[in-house]
């Protein structure tokens, strides 16, 4: 069997990860001895000969084993696709193989590795796209009455509307929540006093603030964000997000720069607002620093996933470098 777990909401693949593994090891492995996990703790590279050989192996004392594998998609070149397609394939019934992918999904899916696993039988998907509108609101109750709570609807409105999608953030917030009304529903007076709003409302105000080389009020209101509880993964994400969409700006308007912000909006598929934003912002960076700066968050982001690197020196990093480019 193989299980794809990916998506934009690394919250809900987290969860899920973690859900998966804790029901496995509780049925079939109490012990531990037949769940391996990698890339391995201190390595940052997929060892293929090593994986598939964890694969095809036999359960200890069991009747299954897991395998959880990260981001094998989005790290395998194309001269050894053929050998993991080929270990892939010889799967078998007692090994559980989880796949987990923090490319985007419409990357994810253009993948050939990914469209050839698609074929195989036994195989399962997991797409956790960010949570918007009603979906994001029912998650919000249900987190807060799993997590021993209440809320009004008006205090609920309020949050969702502070928050964002940021289902990282949005648990701290709920628990910070919860504690401080006391076994009480929590009502829009609580959220008001604990709750700003979210770093994906500030994030033009940081971008805009590092295109003009504004170092003092960009790192204050990334060290604002932190005070408030921000997770620092959310924070790449949030960064690497701007980038690309500065990218996609930034080659638009080299083709055409006159362009208006619906034509933008409507060929780049983001939103006016955010388009007339990025059109400011993408003024203070040149092609070269954009496509510098997006490479370093793509291997940031696999090193802060593998241990190699802090995430809160990654963020810093990468803020620093857009401040200094010239």
């Amino acid at each position: 069997m193989i299980i794809f777990i990916y998506g934009e909401d690394s919250f809900r693949v987290s969860e899920k990860v973690q859900f998966m593994k804790k029901a496995f090891l509780e049925k079939h492995d109490p012990t531990g001895m037949n769940t391996s996990v990698f890339p391995e703790e201190g390595k940052t590279k997929l060892d293929h000969g090593q994986i598939i050989q964890s694969i095809c192996s036999f359960p200890f004392m069991a009747k299954k084993r897991m395998v959880i594998i990260h981001d094998l998609i989005a790290t395998t070149k194309k001269e050894t696709q053929k050998l993991w397609e080929e270990g892939l394939s010889r799967t078998p019934e007692s090994t559980i193989v989880i796949l987990v992918e923090s490319t985007e999904s419409k990357i994810l899916v253009k993948k050939s590795l990914f469209k050839k696993l698609k074929e195989y039988a036994d195989v399962h998907f997991y797409p956790f796209e960010e949570l918007k509108g009603n979906e994001l609101v029912k998650w919000v109750q249900t987190q807060v009455q799993s997590l021993g709570g209440n809320i009004d609807r008006h205090a609920l409105r309020a949050l969702v509307e502070r928050v964002g999608s940021d289902l990282w953030q949005m648990h701290h917030e709920i628990e910070k929540l919860i504690a401080f009304s006391k076994k009480k529903p929590i009502d829009l007076q609580a959220v008001d006093k604990l709750v700003h709003a979210s770093f994906e409302g500030q994030i033009f105000s940081l971008i805009e603030a590092v295109s003009r080389k504004q170092s003092k009020e960009a790192l204050r209101l990334l060290q604002e964000e932190r005070w408030s509880g921000a997770n620092e993964y959310r924070l790449m994400s949030m960064l690497s997000r701007q980038v690309r969409i500065l990218l996609g700006v930034r080659a638009f308007l080299d083709k055409q720069p006159y362009a208006s912000k619906e034509l933008i909006s409507k060929e780049l598929g983001i939103h006016p607002f955010v388009a007339s934003k990025a059109i400011v912002q993408v003024r203070g960076f040149t092609q070269d620093q954009l496509l510098s700066t997006h490479k370093l968050l793509f291997d940031f982001d696999y090193q802060m996933k593998t241990g190699q690197i802090q995430a809160d020196l990654a963020v810093d990093f990468i803020t620093a470098k857009l401040l200094t480019d010239k």
